[in-house]
């Protein structure tokens, strides 16, 4: 790699320099203590399906890298955009004083002053001290709601977080099971293709949007062995399906799907047990349930799981 004539502002971190290799990218991103998939190498193509251009860096401290940062750029009507969700990913405890360095950074290269934007929904937690560092690198707040989710810590045994679901929750378990719900495990594409034609209906009915079928398509491809298709079987048909992904030593469920059938049968309640024992299994050190909101019925649901919750800092711009 080769390090581009710029250089932070303060502090230990030193200079950025892009990263072509999907080899260098993932065995850094394996360090991160929190990553998030949205930084991840297949997230990245997913959206290069999807026309936007990806470029990734890493910004060193030393001769190890401190942070990592995937930006996506487009050009709607000719005006470029650059967009980080949930980025950069710190790989180690870093002082306020080299985040601020990598914010700076960031909006010294990617901003296009009267010509386009970057945006950036940072990996920084909604409280006043994000607020202040977002602003003093030179950001103005767009929107305050950010993503906002849940974690499970799968360093503890599955006894522990089976007993700290609620009540209800090892309840609708159990009842699944009696019922005779079984698991079916899948990771090929003629699964993903079930769950994207359940996926795509159930957008349509409920008036929502998702990742789209392409997107989850060149994810799913670019790490094969990266993904979980979990289905809900009962007397022989899959009636439910989640779909996990696993990014560095983390892993977070993506899309679900569940039929009228699944519901009354508690089976949502049997997949999302089951895809904690399937990440452990896998040596993931935490599940992230994916993205909800605390106040809507999906967002109730997730918080029957009884992980750690978490906000992120809304989304910023740069001019």
């Amino acid at each position: 790699m080769s390090t581009p004539a710029l250089s932070l502002p303060m502090h230990g971190v030193a200079g950025w320099e892009p990263v072509a290799s999907r080899e260098e990218w993932e065995a850094w991103y394996a360090r991160a203590p929190g990553p998030r998939f949205t930084q991840s190498w297949s997230y990245g193509e997913g959206k290069r399906a999807e026309g936007w251009q990806v470029e990734r860096v890493a910004f060193r401290e030393g001769e190890e890298p401190a942070a990592l940062c995937q930006i996506l750029l487009k050009r709607p009507m000719g005006l470029p955009v650059s967009r980080i969700n949930r980025g950069p990913v710190f790989l180690r405890e870093s002082s306020r004083a080299d985040r601020l360095a990598v914010l700076c950074a960031l909006r010294r290269r990617w901003r296009w002053g009267l010509r386009g934007l970057l945006l950036l929904a940072p990996d920084l937690p909604a409280d006043e001290e994000s607020a202040a560092l977002l602003r003093e690198a030179g950001f103005h707040c767009r929107r305050q709601s950010g993503w906002q989710s849940s974690q499970l810590d799968l360093t503890l045994p599955l006894e522990e977080l089976h007993r700290r679901l609620a009540g209800d929750w090892r309840t609708k378990i159990r009842r699944a099971e009696k019922l005779g719900v079984t698991l079916r495990l899948r990771h090929d594409e003629a699964a993903i293709e079930w769950l994207l034609d359940k996926h795509v209906e159930n957008m349509r009915a409920r008036h929502f949007s998702g990742p789209s079928p392409e997107f989850v398509r060149t994810v799913t491809r670019s790490s094969p062995g990266d993904f979980w298709l979990l289905q809900a079987m009962i007397q022989g048909e899959p009636e439910a399906g989640l779909l996990v992904g696993r990014f560095g030593n983390h892993a977070e469920n993506f899309i679900a799907w569940f039929s009228e059938t699944a519901r009354k049968m508690t089976a949502g309640n049997f997949l999302m047990w089951n895809s904690v024992i399937e990440m452990q299994r896998a040596g993931c050190r935490s599940l992230d349930l994916g993205g909800f909101a605390i106040s809507d019925r999906y967002g109730h649901f997730k918080r029957g799981m009884r992980g750690a919750q978490y906000r992120l800092a809304g989304e910023w711009l740069a001019f």
